[in-house]
């Protein structure tokens, strides 16, 4: 990434909290490499911690009929999973304010191949 391109890099940090990576795919920089990088894997990431969320919910709601080990299950789970993406953004934006293209663990091999087949549909 070049050092001084301060738009790609705001646009980089700015993909990897929530639902904030559609502004650098709508962005005039958009098919920068490096902002597509972490867009791709900021918009994957977001992707599968909402499906994580979601079965995690569901999950919870299979305890309904004991309250309490309902709301215990639900919240431990909860706090595992958020200090997981918490911890996975951290690493994104990490990656994105020093120029670099870190691959997240699980996420950055299935972002990198996502890329390339959107690539090569591209041409």
């Amino acid at each position: 990434m070049e050092k001084n391109n301060g738009n790609i890099r705001f646009l980089s940090v700015i993909s990897y909290i929530g639902i904030l990576f559609v502004i650098g795919c709508f962005s005039v920089e958009r098919d920068h490499p490096d902002l597509r990088f972490h867009t791709i894997q900021g918009g994957l990431l977001f992707a599968c911690f909402s499906v994580i969320y979601s079965f995690v919910f569901l999950f919870g709601q299979l305890f309904w009929f004991i309250p309490e080990f309902q709301f215990i299950i639900t919240l431990l789970l909860m706090l595992g999973v958020t200090t997981a993406y918490l911890f996975m953004i951290g690493i994104g934006i990490s990656g994105a304010i020093k120029y670099e293209q870190k691959m997240l663990p699980y996420i950055g091999p299935i972002a990198v191949t996502l890329r390339t087949r959107l690539d090569r549909k591209k041409k």
